[in-house]
């Protein structure tokens, strides 16, 4: 019961008391007057009618007429009982009535019982006593009039209550107002939110208590900022080049490693090595700033070459003191190429703005992954670094291998064409992967999704996925896969499913209000999905973002954010953005059991979530040692090959 409940029932039943109280007390006071006001009125009677029978009482000739004189008297109704008696007692006339109480409940008469007074008077004649003369009131009269007086006080003392409890429940709403501000102000803050400070009280007690609310509101939310602050200047100084802000060598060697090793493998992309020549020189010439000044320029450029960065994955490092990496995934060769024509392009300018004094200021190399491994194409890149090199100023150099994919070679019209001929055929395939507690108790499954072409050979997601952006076709694969989970979910009611959904679905108001029409039909398989979006390109659209949870959440549909950590981006967008847990990327987990730098950032990660109420599932799980290092940083769940293998799913076969 709230505070104001139990004072509004505090004050009630203290009225109740007070009203009982009153109206009792008066009761008996106003008994007390009208029993004193019936003896006299008694008496008064009783000396009367005696004064006017002493003439008469004596002669017996006057018996009629003392008769009619006591039967007007007691006719009246005032009077209970009238008893004329000789001086020896014996009754002479006795008028008796009952006690007449007129609309006056029993329980009132039985509650203030009123004595009925009697008023005595003496006859004489002359010297002579001849009898006496004995009245009793009657008390109807005066259980009216206290009636009548318990039931006005009984309204006054209502209406007043009322009054009063009316204008003391606005004075305690005005009063509890801080109470409630404080409870906003502390389930604000279990939603992961940091309001304004409430507005301090008049009330002294209540405001040190909303002065020490607010004074917590602001140190969580300072503590959150600090720690996020912290992790990222460590996890900064771990992956990020100090002076240029891109990935360092190391961050490099994890991300395409584990890009290569995932649950779902790298399968074509394009890495480029761009080396800035006679850097060494300028040095000499012109200084460190100048050299500084020429690579954070470099770097700029980098970032600017990419022209659909929402349909490939990409990211860039700086490998050595005069050398850069660009990785690109789900691209081809003349993609590629054309990338590292335009980027040569740009740095030619470097020259002509007067950054380099030379006018060979780099070279380019690339090569396209076909499925080697990393070792082998890190070499080719390199081959194909110095071939450029040798070719002269500005070149530019891919590595061609002897052999690579058959989907690698078409071109996007190709595309277009294989795309929507197996959506109109439905030549789709779901696989799915268990995700386990670290107590080895399922999570859900994760769903993949892989297209086959009318070889019947598989298309990788790497491949088809960028395509699929390209050419707006991203929601229709969406569609399938909800409506294949859904049926799935409707069958087996113990099953729960994460969906990966693309960030440009979220953003199709059309394709979200049909998600919406379909959940809302089935509101009980709703609380056994999960939807799961890519943090990178998540936060490129954070306002659709959250109206997509808001609108999703209130169904019971839960919301991941997957391949946590892969960008550098500020973990402080978590305290305002209400999804559930976050599945950290797997360059994360890799060798955890050995990297302390993994570790840290891992542990970090863990503190965070659960701060904010968050679950942690660690991707890419392979070895017992990871999993036992996982179990220690107290993640929540485990996902990768160590857990569970990847499945095709029996439900997508009968498409």
């Amino acid at each position: 019961m709230t505070l104001l409940k139990q004072l509004i029932l505090l004050i009630v039943t203290l009225f109740v008391f007070l009203f009982f109280g009153t109206v009792y007390l008066n009761a008996e006071n106003s008994r007390a007057f009208i029993a004193e006001q019936l003896a006299t009125i008694a008496q008064d009677a009783a000396t009367s009618l005696g004064m006017q029978l002493s003439p008469l009482i004596m002669d017996k000739n006057n018996q009629v007429l003392v008769e009619r004189t006591v039967d007007a008297v007691f006719d009246s109704g005032y009077y209970r009982t009238i008893q004329i008696a000789d001086m020896e007692g014996k009754l002479l006339i006795e008028r008796h009535a009952g006690t007449r109480v007129n609309q006056v409940p029993e329980w009132f008469v039985r509650l203030f019982p009123i004595e009925t007074p009697v008023g005595e008077s003496l006859m004489s004649s002359g010297w002579q006593q001849a009898g006496t003369v004995k009245i009793a009131a009657n008390p109807g009269i005066a259980y009216a009039s206290l009636w009548a007086s318990s039931i006005n006080a009984l309204y006054w003392f209502l209406g007043v209550s009322i009054l009063t409890l009316l204008v003391g429940l606005m004075v305690l709403h005005y009063v509890l107002r801080p109470l409630r501000d404080v409870e906003m102000q502390a389930l604000a803050i279990c939603n992961r939110e940091y309001p304004d400070p409430a507005k301090l009280p008049w009330t002294l007690d209540l405001r040190s208590v909303v002065q020490a609310m607010n004074r917590m509101t602001q140190k969580v939310k300072e503590m959150f900022a600090e720690q996020a602050a912290s992790i990222e200047r460590m996890r900064a100084e771990a992956y990020l080049d100090s002076l240029t802000g891109l990935a360092n060598r190391r961050y490099f060697d994890l991300r395409v490693k584990q890009l290569m090793d995932a649950d779902e493998p790298l399968s074509h992309g394009a890495l480029l090595f761009l080396e800035i020549s006679h850097l060494k020189e300028i040095n000499d010439q012109k200084g460190f700033r100048v050299v500084d000044q020429l690579l954070l320029e470099v770097a700029t450029l980098l970032k600017t070459v990419h022209p659909d960065i929402e349909q490939h994955e990409a990211f860039f490092a700086r490998m050595s003191g005069n050398t850069f990496a660009a990785f690109f995934a789900g691209i081809d060769q003349s993609q590629a190429r054309s990338l590292g024509d335009t980027l040569m392009h740009k740095l030619t300018t470097l020259f002509e703005r007067g950054m380099t004094p030379f006018g060979d200021v780099a070279h380019i190399g690339g090569a396209m992954y076909h499925g080697q491994n990393i070792s082998q194409w890190l070499s080719e890149v390199d081959l194909a670094l110095r071939s450029a090199q040798n070719e002269g100023a500005n070149s530019v150099h891919f590595y061609t291998p002897e052999e690579a994919h058959r989907h690698g070679s078409l071109s996007a019209t190709q595309w277009k064409g294989i795309l929507l001929e197996a959506l109109n055929s439905q030549r789709v395939e779901l696989y799915t992967q268990v995700v386990n507690t670290v107590d080895d108790q399922p999570i859900h499954r994760e769903v993949f999704l892989r297209l086959r072409d009318e070889l019947g050979e598989q298309i990788p997601a790497g491949l088809f996925v960028p395509m699929a952006k390209r050419h707006g076709l991203i929601q229709e694969f969406d569609r399938i896969v909800i409506a294949l989970c859904l049926q799935e979910l409707k069958r087996t009611p113990d099953l729960k499913l994460a969906i990966n959904l693309f960030p440009a679905s979220i953003a199709h108001p059309e394709f979200v209000q049909w998600l919406l029409d379909q959940l809302r039909v089935q509101p009980d398989v709703a609380q056994q999905l999960s939807f799961e979006l890519p943090e990178q390109e998540a936060l490129s659209q954070l306002d659709d973002l959250r109206r997509f949870i808001d609108q999703v959440g209130s169904l019971g549909v839960q919301i991941g954010l997957d391949n946590f950590g892969r960008g550098f981006s500020s973990f402080t967008y978590l305290s305002s953005l209400k999804v559930h847990y976050l599945k950290v990327d797997g360059s994360f987990t890799k060798e955890i059991d050995q990297s302390r730098e993994n570790q840290f950032f891992m542990d970090a990660i863990v503190k965070i979530a659960h701060g904010l109420d968050l679950q942690v599932i660690a991707k890419s799980v392979e070895t017992a040692a990871e999993k036992q290092m996982l179990e220690s940083l107290r993640v929540d769940g485990e996902q990768g090959f160590g857990v569970a293998n990847i499945e095709l799913w029996q439900a997508a076969r009968s498409l």
